[in-house]
């Protein structure tokens, strides 16, 4: 196990604090792993659910049994989740287990031989509660720049992330051709609101990631969904049947491009996220492209370690995407590595599309790296100029760094490539795998 960055603390505090405001009454996110509380020597790592448990829908009645047989409580275990209607569709159960600890409950049924685990908060932010840095205000020009016009032509890129700035159209870039019907205007939910002129955190993620899509692909359809309402993050099994329900309702396209996920306890692949991913391998013209998170560690990062799975056996299912720093020639010090991550792109110092507002910051920047006793490079986004309470007025463009930003420019280099070629997203995700896709500075990508 890596050790989580010593300078987060305070912000996966204020991230949680923020989650905890934004969910609906009843829920509360806790710090996981055990120990892990304010000034404690446990660094947290993930966040989970106070007080209920994941089961699969098979093993409920015993799952309740169990519990109320082996671990005293004063009520009686019941399923909160998935509402009645969609009892069907999912095949787990939440398991509100009231007073009881929600990981002994977890743990007794696991010793029993039963999968049981906490409900974990996916999040756009990850452990580090930002991305590599947090944005600043830039003028252009744009990064990466924008490609070739025809580029991504006729190729569906989904992303799945905070929602659309209201006026992020007036943004050339992913407003429709100018009278070339090849070129439609990016499309979703406009959820990101900025009320009263206030920038909040995370607010035009979902913008920015688009932006970033239709650099790298200029002529892609890209639609972007809003999938994480609280405070840029969302419980698993939710997530899985929000994700099931919006590509079902608007079809299955040739790319998922999804920068969020989560640490796990004991590193355990998303229970919550099943379905979607079995539902996934029935769908062989759809490859799901996922960032590999910020920590600077190697614990795997969930979904985008199931690039390390058996079931990505092929090596298309799943692209995991890790960051490069600024001048391509190693690691961004934030970007998580290992065996898992397929690829990596450049993540810092992006620049695109976001809202405009004022921001405020809320983490504290340092002068030297967060990530490595040692530094691995100079010029980390870890040392800035700004640091927590100050200010910055945007006007619809940012600087912003992480594997968030990175994940769609490899969305991107294989809907360019599947346009190019005439081929699916998966033969297109294959040959970026591979280090065939011909584009000039991609080698420095391959691990």
């Amino acid at each position: 196990m890596t050790t989580p960055d010593p300078g987060g603390d305070a912000r996966f505090w204020t991230q949680l604090e923020m989650v905890n405001a934004a969910l609906p009454d009843g829920l509360r996110a806790v710090a996981g792993p055990e120990g892990a509380t304010p000034g404690s020597s446990v660094a947290p790592g993930y966040a989970e659910l106070d007080g209920h448990v994941l089961v699969p829908a098979q093993d409920l009645e015993r799952a309740g049994n169990m519990v109320q047989d082996l671990v005293p409580g004063e009520a009686d275990p019941r399923v909160v989740w998935p509402p009645e209607h969609d009892a069907g569709r999912v095949s787990v159960r939440r398991l509100y287990v009231g007073d009881r600890s929600a990981r002994l409950v977890a743990d007794t049924l696991t010793a029993r031989r039963m999968r049981a685990t906490p409900v974990h908060l996916v999040s756009v932010a990850g452990v580090n509660l930002c991305p590599g840095d947090e944005p600043v205000p830039a003028s252009g020009p744009l990064r990466p720049p924008p490609g070739a016009r025809d580029a991504g032509a006729g190729v569906r890129v989904t992303v799945l992330d905070t929602g659309l700035v209201p006026g992020y159209l007036d943004h050339p870039w992913l407003a429709a051709g100018s009278g070339d019907p090849a070129i439609p205007a990016v499309d979703g939910d406009v959820t990101d609101e900025v009320a009263g002129g206030v920038i909040g955190p995370y607010t035009g993620h979902g913008t920015f990631v688009a932006g970033v899509v239709r650099c790298t692909a200029p002529a892609a359809d890209v639609r972007v969904h809003r999938t994480f309402p609280y405070a840029g993050a969302v419980p698993e099994d939710e997530l899985g049947l929000a994700v099931r329900d919006t590509l079902g309702a608007h079809g299955w396209p040739d790319i998922v491009s999804l920068s969020a996920g989560t640490r796990t306890r004991d590193a355990a692949a998303l229970l919550g996220l099943a379905d979607f991913m079995a539902e996934l391998t029935l769908h062989p013209e759809t490859v799901l492209v996922a960032a590999a998170g910020n920590d600077g560690g190697t614990d795997p990062f969930w979904p985008a370690a199931y690039a390390g799975q058996p079931v990505n056996a092929s090596g298309d299912l799943v692209v995991s995407v890790g960051a490069l720093r600024e001048d391509g020639l190693g690691r961004a010090c934030f970007s998580n590595h290992g065996d898992w991550v397929t690829v990596y792109a450049q993540g810092e110092r992006l620049v695109n599309a976001f809202a405009s507002g004022q921001y405020t910051y809320g983490y504290p920047h340092s002068a030297s790296c967060r990530h490595s006793d040692t530094p691995l490079y100079s010029g980390c986004t870890c040392v800035g100029v700004m640091k927590a309470g100050d200010t910055a007025t945007f006007t619809g463009l940012a600087q912003w760094s992480g594997t968030s930003f990175a994940t769609p420019i490899v969305a991107g280099l294989i809907a360019a490539r599947m346009s190019e070629a005439g081929i699916s997203s998966r033969q297109a995700a294959r040959q970026l795998v591979a280090g065939r896709l011909p584009v000039p500075d991609l080698s420095g990508y391959l691990r």
